[in-house]
């Protein structure tokens, strides 16, 4: 793979840092106007807190020397270990996972750099970043390597003991994750039992003194058996209630993989250098998180979102991995006479990887503002002790935690759907020789795949989504709302946009007439294209207000129209189907 710095070479999402997003706005949101964690450090010189911003000048440079540091080290230490990392693959012996000596020695250099807790929260030593700046993350650790990218991203599930822990789980549990000590699992998928939660069987029994045990298979857990000598923490969903209870019946434990066992590791198409596990409970002793009875409507709700940002912000992350290569290769292969990228065909696939990998980032990065929104303000409110119905009547928290599930689900289908088409385009680049594996782009490809499935398949997602919007887009629907502030900040929306919108529209009030719920859901993914499309033209049209280097604006118009007139193509066939099929 190229190796350089995987943030400061990237022209494009440096042009993000600087210019288009509103960090001042993020800040506010996530350190408070008053700088709280700072006012902290000055009241009790407690060293968690010694990096904590004074102002949004500190913010905004320890944010972006954050980026720079984390840059140079996937851009020139992971991604030139990926290659052996995703060949050397994991052997299973008599309930151990052996893992290659390059993944145990890149995991403990990144724990050297200090970046590692980039969520976990400062009382628990991590840096409690804000949701856009962990959004850059995720898409420059997948760019490098996928495999290695889930297995930060889920050490840094931590913060949901570090948000809902008593306070020996944070400072036994979260910190020790923040310093790269353990890692976590989201223990949630059983064998019969994969999406539907509700129906789990895992038992979780109280014990005379107020421990428990729980027993119990689970399937598919990412990173359950730790990494070398490096345990983790499974955070286990199992049911306390009656069985057929549903919801209300399930709970969180955090249980200690050593007191696990795992039953195997799956062999899969890519990601190899990720352990996939099934894991067997025995009578295991866990701690409860939190309440009984919350774990799947609160604390699980938490662990999904947090990961499905991190996956759909891993759809434009691999895809500048695939661009950049592909732009290489493009230029150094030598067809009929002359670099393949002058062939205009190649060049268009190229531009296309460009343009979708940019309105990723801007449908990502808009999620993470929304959820940066609210969810600082709702943490603080939680930690002053005030119950769940205040919370959710506070008026920041309602509006903008609504808009966040239903941009949510939307950015985890765009990235992962999206991202694996631009890795297949790469592959195409490449011709025959992107079908070997002496190429890293089959390796993109192949890893790719999973994003679609993992953390809630596109289907899940899609009709999350639908429902969500048919009812936000009512008159007086917070998603209107929502989606009519952003146009505000459009003067001359183009034509493009606006075709769009009709159709959209159009679509609305269509899959609202149809009374059959077999042929709305048949006809559903249709609509959420049309929407991520449409907010993402959105984003791209008013984007180019924002960037002030003329040679990047002029790209960036080029790049803008093409996305548009894709989108709004896109919407006609999209709508043509729903008018149709009906």
């Amino acid at each position: 793979m190229i190796s350089n710095n995987y943030f400061t070479d990237d022209e494009d999402l440096k042009l993000f840092f600087d210019e288009i997003i509103d960090w001042k706005e993020i800040i506010e949101e996530s350190e408070g106007l008053e700088f709280f964690a700072h006012k902290k450090y000055l009241e009790t010189n407690d060293s968690r807190y010694e990096m904590a911003p004074s102002n949004i000048e500190e913010a905004y440079e320890l944010y972006k020397s954050s980026l720079e540091s984390l840059g140079e080290f996937f851009g020139t230490e992971v991604s030139q270990a990926s290659k052996a990392m995703d060949q050397n693959e994991l052997k299973y012996n008599d309930g151990k996972v052996i893992f290659p000596q390059e993944t145990i020695d890149i995991y403990e250099k990144f724990i050297q750099t200090g970046l590692m807790g980039y969520s976990i929260s400062r009382e628990a030593g991590g840096l409690e970043f804000p949701a856009s700046l962990c959004a850059f993350f995720v898409m420059i650790m997948a760019r490098a390597d996928v495999s290695f990218c889930m297995t930060t991203t889920l050490l840094n599930l931590a913060q949901i003991v570090s948000r809902y822990g008593t306070k020996e789980q944070i400072e036994k549990y979260a910190a020790e994750a923040a310093q790269g000590q353990r890692l976590f699992a989201m223990a949630l998928t059983e064998p019969d039992f994969g999406s539907d939660l509700n129906s789990i069987r895992t038992i979780a029994t109280k014990q005379e003194d107020g421990s428990y045990r729980i027993t119990g298979t689970k399937r598919f857990i990412s990173q359950g058996c730790g990494l070398g000598e490096y345990p983790s923490l499974l955070l286990t969903l199992a049911r306390t209630g009656k069985a057929g209870g549903g919801a209300r019946g399930l709970s969180v434990f955090i249980v200690k993989s050593e007191d696990v066992v795992v039953a195997g590791i799956e062999k899969k198409m890519g990601i190899h250098a990720s352990p996939t596990c099934e894991i067997v409970y025995d009578n295991t002793p866990a701690e409860i998180l939190g309440e009984e009875g919350l774990g799947l409507t609160r604390y699980t709700a938490g662990m999904t979102n947090f990961m499905r940002l991190g996956s759909a912000a891993g759809g434009p992350g691999g895809s500048a991995g695939v661009y950049y290569e592909c732009f290489k290769y493009a230029n150094e292969r030598i067809q009929f006479g002359k670099p393949i990228i002058e062939i205009p065909a190649v060049a268009e696939l190229l531009d296309k990887i460009k343009r979708e990998m940019n309105a990723m980032r801007l449908f990502v990065l808009e999620t993470a503002r929304v959820i940066d929104k609210y969810q600082h303000h709702q943490i603080r409110l939680e930690k002053e002790g005030l119950d769940d119905s205040r919370i959710r009547k506070d008026e920041r928290v309602k509006f903008w935690s609504t808009i966040a599930s239903t941009l949510t689900p939307l950015a985890k289908y765009y990235g992962s759907e999206e991202g694996h088409k631009c890795a297949s385009i790469g592959v195409q680049i490449y011709g025959g020789a992107g079908y070997t594996e002496d190429y890293e782009v089959s390796r993109m490809f192949r890893d790719s795949r999973i994003n679609t499935i993992y953390e809630g398949t596109s289907q899940i997602h899609v009709r999350i989504a639908t429902g969500a919007i048919l009812a936000g887009m009512s008159g007086d629907g917070n998603l209107r709302k929502y989606i009519n502030s952003l146009q505000a900040n459009l003067t001359s929306p183009s034509k493009y946009l606006e075709d769009q919108y009709t159709l959209l529209e159009e679509s609305i009030q269509v899959l609202r007439s149809i009374k059959a719920d077999e042929v709305k859901e048949r006809l559903a993914e249709n609509l959420i294209v049309q929407m991520v499309r449409y907010i993402s033209s959105l984003l791209y049209e008013r984007a180019l207000g924002k960037i002030k280097t003329q040679v990047q604006l002029n790209n960036w118009k080029v790049e803008c129209k093409n996305y548009v007139i894709d989108s709004a193509a896109i919407a006609k066939a999209c709508n043509y189907r729903i008018l149709n099929f009906a």
